[in-house]
């Protein structure tokens, strides 16, 4: 259990501080392709932390499992999107910081980690099919060394 707990953490960490530059090539398009993602990955991560809030036990995690599917492919396609993007330089993505409710996006990060730190903290009440839906996020996140 203890690893499932630093695995939330080290999860949503990278939220807070969110960093839209993962692309690794020269020219960025405009700042609204990113503005764009960026409120994309909000949206899916509302997505996701609307369902996990109703997982209360065995029952409502199993019924959660099949609805994270969907949203689970969403947040991978998201990834793909931004790791294909040029690296923004600083003027883009301060219109980009400028273009997002930051208070709202941090809000929004400590109601996952809350739904995400209950669900480690009782072992997914159970529910390996809440575990299977939720692996493809988890396994997606960079790891630190990277």
């Amino acid at each position: 259990m203890k690893a499932l707990i630093l695995t939330a953490f080290l999860a949503a960490a990278p939220l807070v501080h969110a960093d839209i530059s993962l692309g690794k090539q020269d020219s960025p398009p405009a700042a609204a392709e990113y503005t764009h993602l960026a409120k994309d990955v909000m949206s899916v991560i509302t997505d996701l932390t609307t369902v996990l809030e109703t997982v209360k036990d065995k029952a409502s995690a199993d019924a959660a499992a099949p609805q994270l599917s969907g949203i689970t492919a969403r947040m991978l396609e998201l990834q793909r999107k931004a790791e294909a993007m040029p690296r923004p330089g600083q003027e883009v993505e301060q219109l980009v910081h400028g273009s997002i409710n930051m208070a709202e996006a941090r809000q929004l990060v400590n109601r996952f980690l809350n739904c995400f730190i209950s669900i480690a903290m009782n072992n997914a009440y159970g529910s390996q099919d809440l575990l299977d839906a939720m692996g493809p996020i988890m396994n997606s996140i960079p790891s630190i060394q990277e």
